[in-house]
This record gives C-alpha cells, sequence and structure tokens, in this order.
C-alpha cells in the first residue's frame, strides 16, 4: 500500500507540473482536464503492465487515442473502432497469454458454456474456472492456503466457510473478465484487498480488524466485472 500511494503521489505531483507548465504556454492546444486524463490513463496503464493485464493497457491507450486523435491525424479511427480493436485485442491477448497456465496447479474445476457444482475434498490449493457459464464450488480443505479462481462472461461463486487456515494466511487470486463472482468468506477471517480493477469493483463491506484472525490477501485483475465479498 505505501508504494501504492507513493506512486499516486508522484502522478499527481506530475499533474501538477504539467498544469504549471500548460498555464505558461506549453503544450498549446491541450486542455487542463486532458493533462489530467492522460496522466491518470498512464498511471493505469504503468500498472497493468506489472501484473500483466491486457485490458488495463489496450483500452486507457484507445482513450488517450481519442483524446489526441486530431493531433496524431487518426480522427478515422475514432472513437468506436479504436475502442472495438482494444476489445478484441484485451480478448485475443488474454486467450493466447493465458496466466491460468502458471498459477493454476491444476484444471479439475473448470468449465466453460455450461453449469457445474462441485462439492468435494479439496488439497491446500483449489481452483475453479468458468467461461460462458456458471460454476459453484465448495471449499472443503483442512488446510486452506490458495485459491485460483477465473471467470470470463459468466458467473463464480466460491463458499470458504468449510475452510481452515492453520497457517493464518492464505491468498485468493482472481481474473475477472466481464463476468460475476461471489466469495462466501467466513466472519472470522480478516481479509487484505490487493485486487486491480479497470471498470471493474470490488465489494468488501464488512471488515474484521482482530489481530488473531487469519489473514487471506485477495489480488489478481478485475476487468468490467464485478468481485462481492459475502460474510457467513
Amino acid at each position: 500500500m505505501r508504494k501504492q500511494n507513493l506512486f499516486w503521489g508522484l502522478l499527481l505531483i506530475l499533474t501538477a507540473v504539467l498544469i504549471i507548465m500548460n498555464q505558461f504556454g506549453f503544450f498549446a492546444g491541450i486542455s487542463i482536464f486532458d493533462i489530467v486524463l492522460t496522466v491518470f490513463l498512464m498511471g493505469i496503464i504503468i500498472i497493468s503492465i506489472r501484473s500483466i493485464n491486457f485490458w488495463g493497457v489496450l483500452f486507457p491507450l484507445a482513450i488517450i487515442g481519442i483524446i489526441y486523435a486530431e493531433e496524431l491525424n487518426i480522427t478515422g479511427f475514432t472513437p468506436w473502432p479504436a475502442l472495438l480493436t482494444a476489445f478484441l485485442f484485451s480478448i485475443g491477448l488474454s486467450l493466447i497469454f493465458d496466466r491460468h497456465h502458471y498459477c493454476f496447479l491444476n484444471t479439475r474445476y473448470s468449465n466453460s458454456f455450461g453449469n457445474r457444482v462441485v462439492n468435494e475434498m479439496d488439497d491446500n490449493v483449489v481452483n475453479c474456472s468458468t467461461s460462458f457459464g456458471e460454476c459453484i464450488k465448495y471449499v472443503n480443505s483442512e488446510n486452506f492456503e490458495r485459491a485460483n479462481i477465473s471467470c470470463t462472461f459468466g458467473e463464480v461463486k466460491v463458499y470458504f466457510d468449510n475452510s481452515q487456515i492453520p497457517s493464518g494466511k492464505a491468498e485468493i487470486y482472481l481474473d475477472v473478465s466481464f463476468g460475476e463472482v461471489k466469495l462466501y468468506i467466513p466472519t472470522t477471517w480478516k481479509i487484505v484487498n490487493h485486487v486491480h480493477a479497470f471498470f471493474g469493483d470490488m465489494d468488501d463491506m464488512f471488515r474484521n480488524n482482530n489481530a488473531d484472525s487469519p489473514e487471506v490477501i485477495i489480488n489478481g485483475n478485475i476487468n468490467f466485472g464485478d468481485v462481492k465479498v459475502i460474510y457467513v
């Protein structure tokens, strides 16, 4: 969190410097709003490159192209062709460079174009993936360490209320694109949100701040999707 605050703090300072330069005649023809929006989008691109998030790189680039279409002489390519191209490239690259290949240890709970309910004993690492379908997974682990959850154009529900974390530390990795994920979390767990969202959101209203509670770090990417943490 401290590094993230430093990063955005430096971007805000850079934005202020660019606004001052703009007022003294630099960047003629560029409005203050365009400057602020450009710096913000560049910040998203930098963060998305670090997390290998194609959506967070290509869509901001498309928006920047729309903002400076006249200067770049690409008015015939904006706005909808640029956005559609970013959309298709994002899907294509996400499928080609599928992050599941290195973060998933198995694919037993993978589902496409359909509905599936999985309720059986699990190891310390749990995987749940769906595309254009619905997957409901009940996690039954006596030594839960990590869950890898992927949802593309679908819905995933994962119930963790029958899991134990004897080590006191666990992780949930999310990869959500145009989908909805609901995480049913025990109220005794302390959730730490490290998720990167681009036109998406993770709803986590309740917070357990008990220092003795098991800590679960949720990270990953949400692109045009929604994640809800429901405490049970």
